[in-house]
C-alpha cells in the first residue's frame, strides 16, 4: 500500500488497461445507442485513467457535439490533436466543429493538417476547396479541386465544384466544360444540373434552361427551380407554361414573392401571345445547321425566340 493507513489510494495506481478499454467500449456503445450523457461520463472516466489519451478526447468531442456544446467539443478535439498531431479523426472532428461555428479560415487550416496525414484523400481536398470557396479564395479552391482530380479524375463533385469556382473567376467556357464532365460521370447529379441551369439562364438560353430544369425537377422539386423554369418559358413567349410553373413554385413556397409577380406578368403576356412548342423539347434552341430543323413544323416560331 502506497498511501498512509486509511487513505483512499484507488486513484493513485497506474490505470488498468482493462478498465480503460471497458470505459471506452461502454462509452462508444452508449454513443451508438444515442445515450449521449452516459457516453460522455464513460469518456470522462477514461480520461481520468489516462489524461493524455487522444482517442478518448476525440470520443468526448463527438459526444459534446451531439449534446450541442460546440465550444467544449472544440476544446476536446483540439486537445486530441495537441497530443497526437497525426490523429486523422481528431483533425476531422476539429474541422467539423469549426464548420458548425462558421470559423471557416480555421476550418481550412485544420483540413490542411488532415491532408498532411492523408494527402490522397479526395473528399478532404474537395472539402477544403469548398471551404476556400466560402472564403472567396476561388484560386485556392480551384487548386484543391485540381489536386482531387489528379488523384481521382472521375470524381463528379470535384468537377462540379471546379466549375463553380471557375464561374466565380468569370471563366464561363471552362466552367461549362466542368459541369458537362460532372454530368457525364453522373447524369443524375442534381447540383451540377443546377449550376448548368443558372449559367444557361444568365446567358439567356431559355430553351436549354427549360430542358435542364425539367430534368432537374424530375429528380427534386423546389419552388425556386420552378420559378427559374417559368422565367425561361416567359423568354420563349410560352405564357401558359410560364404561368403553370409560377403557380407550382408558389404551391411549394408561398413566400416566393418573385414568382407571384412573375405570374402576373405571364397572365398579361397571355393576352398578347402564347406560343406552344408541341412535342418539340428543343424549342428555343435553334441554331443554323441543326439537324432536323428543316422538317420542323414550328421552325419559324423557334427562330423568333432562339438567341
Amino acid at each position: 500500500m502506497i498511501g498512509a493507513a486509511g487513505e483512499d489510494t484507488k486513484d493513485r495506481y497506474l490505470p488498468s488497461v482493462d478498465r480503460l478499454e471497458t470505459a471506452m467500449r461502454l462509452g462508444r456503445a452508449a454513443l451508438d445507442s444515442d445515450r449521449v450523457d452516459e457516453a460522455l461520463d464513460r469518456f470522462n472516466v477514461a480520461l481520468k485513467l489516462k489524461p493524455e489519451y487522444d482517442g478518448a478526447w476525440v470520443a468526448r468531442g463527438h459526444a459534446l457535439r451531439r449534446l450541442d456544446q460546440p465550444e467544449q467539443a472544440l476544446e476536446s478535439f483540439a486537445r486530441a490533436v495537441r497530443i497526437n498531431r497525426e490523429s486523422e479523426e481528431g483533425w476531422t472532428g476539429l474541422a467539423t466543429v469549426l464548420h458548425d461555428l462558421r470559423r471557416h479560415r480555421e476550418e481550412a487550416e485544420a483540413l490542411g493538417e488532415l491532408l498532411k496525414a492523408r494527402p490522397r484523400s479526395v473528399p478532404t481536398w474537395v472539402h477544403k476547396g469548398a471551404v476556400l470557396h466560402e472564403l472567396k479564395d476561388f484560386h485556392g479552391a480551384l487548386a484543391c479541386y485540381d489536386a482531387a482530380l489528379a488523384i481521382q479524375p472521375e470524381h463528379a463533385p470535384a468537377w462540379n465544384n471546379r466549375g463553380a469556382a471557375l464561374l466565380r473567376l468569370r471563366d464561363e467556357d471552362r466552367a461549362a466544360a466542368c459541369f458537362s464532365e460532372a454530368l457525364h460521370l453522373d447524369p443524375d447529379y442534381f447540383d451540377a444540373m443546377v449550376n448548368r441551369i443558372r449559367m444557361l439562364q444568365k446567358r439567356g438560353l431559355h430553351g436549354e434552361t427549360v430542358i435542364w430544369a425539367d430534368r432537374a425537377l424530375r429528380l427534386r422539386e423546389a419552388g425556386w427551380l420552378w420559378y427559374v423554369k417559368g422565367l425561361a418559358h416567359l423568354g420563349l413567349l410560352e405564357s401558359t407554361q410560364a404561368l403553370k410553373s409560377f403557380e407550382r413554385a408558389l404551391e411549394l413556397n408561398p413566400n416566393l414573392d418573385e414568382a407571384r409577380g412573375a405570374a402576373r406578368k405571364a397572365k398579361a403576356l397571355r393576352e398578347k401571345v402564347d406560343l406552344y412548342r408541341g412535342a418539340y423539347e428543343c424549342f428555343g434552341t435553334h441554331a443554323a445547321g441543326d439537324p432536323g430543323c428543316g422538317e420542323c413544323t414550328i421552325l419559324d416560331r423557334c427562330r423568333e425566340v432562339s438567341p
